[in-house]
């Protein structure tokens, strides 16, 4: 059975005249009436009732064309489907990140996503940047967010934002009327610092402010997430060196500083396997390119 029998089946019962049903499948009425012979041989049962005058569906032929116009629809909404798809008008892009990207890029290209391609499915995971690598050759995403320098030929890469480094401190530890730190004052207070994991992120560029000052921590605590660090910040616990888009965040007890001596600007980095031909990462990474922050001159 072939989906022309079906497209064939339901011309007859909705018309109930061979010739005008012949008409609307572009076949030839004898052809057509072969094929509808050979359909009710093949299921085993008579479809329709035949006479000079009239044509009638069978209570047996009114059962199958209920099921056989499901099938119909759903093959067409099914192809519609694949077509937009192919289009990237939509499917599902799977998106990994870290809390950076949470504040600073990905609000405003899902909104703008959303708005082009209302029928895209977004899935969001944050996750850590050596969990969304892995993930990304294992194909469980279609594109991350790090704090990364990479230069793995498999992947394709976009700095998509860079900002300075700021300080947060406990608001009991401010120094007054002041608005950068210098970190060699404040040595002797434990550093709270992002976990370091096996690619060069955020950790190392943690480390390059501590260096640049001349400074090693005496005391640190590592954390996963950057909120944690703000929220162990405001607890009293140390002092944290952070993204300058996380300033946005208010945490009880914390206050944002800027660095006396400025290091690098950090770097995040959009990341997605060259391979991964999907027309939805393709007009994801477009929307990414027409945000990019331009490099410094």
């Amino acid at each position: 059975m072939e989906l022309r029998h079906l497209r064939y089946f339901v011309a007859v019962a909705e018309l109930l005249h061979f010739r005008q049903a012949a008409e609307r499948v572009h076949v030839a009425q004898p052809a057509l009436s072969l094929q509808i012979r050979q359909l009710e041989k093949e299921i085993g049962v008579t479809l329709f009732v035949r006479s000079h005058h009239k044509v009638q569906l069978t209570p047996a032929g009114k059962a199958f064309y209920e099921k056989a116009q499901a099938i119909l629809q759903q093959t067409g909404q099914a192809v519609a489907e694949a077509r937009k798809v192919e289009q990237g008008d939509a499917g599902t892009i799977r998106v990994g990140f870290v809390s950076t990207a949470a504040i600073a890029v990905l609000p405003g290209v899902i909104k703008a996503l959303q708005a082009q391609v209302p029928l895209a499915d977004i899935q969001l995971r944050e996750l850590a940047p050596g969990e969304q690598i892995d993930s990304l050759y294992r194909e469980q995403l279609d594109i991350g967010f790090v704090h990364a320098k990479l230069t793995r030929e498999i992947l394709d890469t976009l700095t998509v934002k860079r900002e300075k480094l700021i300080l947060a401190l406990p608001q009991a530890l401010a120094p007054e009327g002041s608005p950068r730190v210098d970190l060699r004052k404040i040595a002797s207070l434990t550093a709270i610092m992002p976990a370091r994991h096996t690619t060069s992120g955020l950790y190392e560029q943690v480390m390059t402010a501590y260096k640049m000052a001349g400074v090693v921590p005496k005391r640190v605590h590592y954390t996963g997430l950057l909120q944690t660090s703000l929220l162990l910040v405001g607890a009293g616990i140390g002092v944290s060196i952070i993204p300058e888009s996380f300033s946005s965040i208010h945490v009880e007890g914390v206050v944002y500083r800027g660095l006396q001596i400025e290091p690098p600007l950090c770097e995040l980095t959009a990341v997605w396997r060259r391979d991964n031909k999907s027309p939805l990462l393709k007009r994801f990474v477009e929307e990414l390119r027409r945000r990019q922050t331009p490099k410094p001159e």
